[in-house]
């Protein structure tokens, strides 16, 4: 399943990446026009009620918080929730990311990371370096608060 965020759901876009899904952050309602004669077009989540109805597979986000927005979805993206994909997206730039060795990326993240962790991984296109942080665990909770 895949999904357009516009420029008003950018910290959702993060969230449903997060979450395993291949979510395209749009800055401006132009960029529509490259999804809407697909196939299968992509679901566009937006804020604003003008393009809601310039695209056929549009759904408006009334809440202002990320947790209620996604709460707000729940019953689209909950039946394409594979617990084995999250964290495997680029949260910036959406590509899937590439497990690494560890050695592969010392020098690129803080001395006490490289040492207490050992799955990384490495978005290929904008080059960060993601891993197993305490963050996990907060994930974890909002994940089980908005799918049960």
């Amino acid at each position: 399943m895949r999904f357009l965020c516009d420029v008003m759901l950018g910290k959702l876009a993060k969230y449903l990446r997060i979450l395993g899904f291949d979510t395209i952050y749009i800055k401006s309602a132009v960029m529509l026009d490259r999804y809407r004669y697909e196939n299968n077009p992509p679901v566009f989540f937006t804020k604003r009620r003008v393009q809601k109805s310039s695209y056929s597979n549009c759904i408006y986000i009334n809440s202002n918080s990320t947790i209620d927005q996604l709460k707000e979805i729940k019953n689209i993206i909950e039946p394409y929730i594979d617990k084995n994909a999250t964290v495997k997206r680029c949260i910036r730039c959406n590509s899937p990311l590439n497990v690494v060795k560890k050695d592969d990326i010392e020098g690129l993240v803080p001395e006490f990371i490289f040492h207490t962790n050992d799955i990384f991984r490495f978005c290929p296109l904008c080059n960060k370096v993601y891993w197993e942080g305490s963050h996990i665990e907060h994930m974890g909770k909002w994940v089980k608060e908005i799918i049960g």
